[in-house]
């Protein structure tokens, strides 16, 4: 865990984007329905060895697992110049998963896992941050089991917001989440 905190501070994502709708079983986007961009983390920017599983504090979204983010209720935003929260996840190995923002909350909360989203969601606040994120953990052998990567959520102001956790093959799950405030 010590050194997914570590990575907050000094770790680098590496980064692209797609579309989200890809041929990898991800849900399509509708007709009329804006397709969102979507931002890959990957397992070479994955945090080995500390990646932790659900524990106290955690939020569990399925396999994904929004670290310390249970311990929120209660705070004000305290990183990203006072707009959100760093919330590490983690991702059982060869697992991939796509963390999203609902349509109607994405003026309202984004999602920060590289240092672009994070410059410009300090600029710009919750409405500038990426709101959709591809996490690809890494193939079997790691310490833990699991991958792991420094990131963080922001809010427009303190809320119990809903996160869509999507898998391959799998139904995408809406899942509420603490940011600041009980659900």
């Amino acid at each position: 865990m010590l050194l997914v905190a570590a990575a907050l501070v000094t770790g680098a994502v590496l980064l692209s984007r797609s579309t989200e709708g890809d041929s990898d079983g991800e849900p399509q986007a509708g007709a009329d329905a804006p397709v969102a961009e979507v931002a890959d983390v990957t397992c070479p920017a994955a945090v080995q060895g500390s990646a932790t599983g659900p524990s106290a504090g955690s939020a569990t979204l399925g396999p994904l697992v929004l670290v310390g983010a249970s311990n929120t209720a209660s705070r004000r935003p305290d990183a990203f110049a006072g707009n959100g929260y760093k919330l590490p996840v983690t991702l059982p190995e060869g697992v991939t998963a796509t963390l999203s923002v609902p349509q109607e909350l994405r003026a309202r909360v984004g999602l920060v896992f590289s240092q672009e989203a994070q410059t410009v969601a300090v600029a710009s606040g919750a409405g500038g941050a990426d709101h959709a994120v591809r996490f690809t953990a890494c193939p079997a052998g790691a310490e833990s089991g699991r991958s792991g990567w420094p990131g963080g959520i922001v809010v427009d102001r303190r809320q119990c917001a809903t996160l869509t956790v999507a898998v391959a093959g799998r139904a995408p799950v809406n899942h509420r989440v603490p940011l600041g405030r009980r659900c």
